[in-house]
């Protein structure tokens, strides 16, 4: 049976993990850094989709540009604090034209928070070819670490 490590958020010895792991730590610190920039009220934090409040369990990192196009995966156009609700029930569900109902709305958020123009220039970057090394991963954990 293999054991597995569990991941030191704080690791400051970022250059003897995996790139696997330095991943992880950079979602970790991409979703902090949001929700430490992010207006709450009572502790909570607003979903522009739900047009509601929710606590932070309640609140996923979403990325308009799926996760998996890792130059845009910690772009903070295209990543915004959106409701588990949302992010993963809506995703369910059919809209014509769109991926879901939760891509349409997301889609129209984004519009009107970053522009189209901001969008247009994700695509562009989405279709480029691009590679994350090692220290890529460890710059992108410390900006959202340290906020530099």
């Amino acid at each position: 049976m293999r054991k597995f490590k569990k991941l030191d958020w704080n690791e400051e010895n970022l250059e003897s993990l995996s790139n696997g792991d330095l991943k992880k730590l950079g979602d970790y610190w991409l979703r902090k850094y949001l929700l430490n920039k992010t207006e709450k009220i009572n502790n909570k934090v607003y979903c522009p989709l739900k047009k509601k409040w929710f606590i932070e369990d309640q609140i996923h990192c979403c990325h308009f540009f799926d996760r998996s196009v890792i130059h845009l995966r910690f772009d903070l156009r295209n990543v915004h604090l959106i409701s588990s609700i949302s992010n993963t029930f809506d995703s369910q569900i059919q809209v014509e034209g769109y991926k879901s109902k939760h891509h349409k709305e997301y889609e129209e958020y984004l519009i009107n928070k970053i522009g189209v123009k901001n969008i247009d220039e994700m695509l562009q970057i989405k279709n480029n070819l691009t590679i994350f090394v090692k220290e890529d991963y460890i710059k992108v954990i410390k900006q959202f670490r340290y906020g530099d």
